[in-house]
């Protein structure tokens, strides 16, 4: 019973927050990276598919496709926004407090 009401409260927090995307390199960090791909940093990950750090959102906008299939192939996600919702959605879990509190 108290679980299901945490889950629901933790459910909630999380829809209500994860419509606000913190930037990347807080979204995944190192603890995410490790868990959920072969790369101990966001920096790395990017570096590795030799991606422009600078213009990172342009390259997921306007390759849609080769950016899905570089998270297929180096992530334990299939798409990008799988993987994008499950970092929003645990970053919002771990700061309960705000989600923009800087470590």
């Amino acid at each position: 019973m108290i679980k299901s009401v945490i889950s629901s409260l933790q459910k909630m927090f999380v829809e209500q927050y994860s419509t606000t995307i913190a930037p990347y390199h807080l979204l995944f960090n190192e603890q995410f990276m490790a868990r959920y791909t072969s790369y101990y940093s966001w920096q790395q990950f990017l570096r590795n598919g030799y991606f422009d750090t600078v213009d990172i959102q342009n390259i997921i906008n306007s390759n849609k496709e080769e950016w899905d299939q570089f998270i297929a192939q180096t992530t334990h996600f299939s798409t990008w926004s799988e993987m994008l919702n499950k970092a929003q959605e645990q970053y919002v879990l771990e700061r309960p407090d705000g989600p923009y509190q800087l470590m």
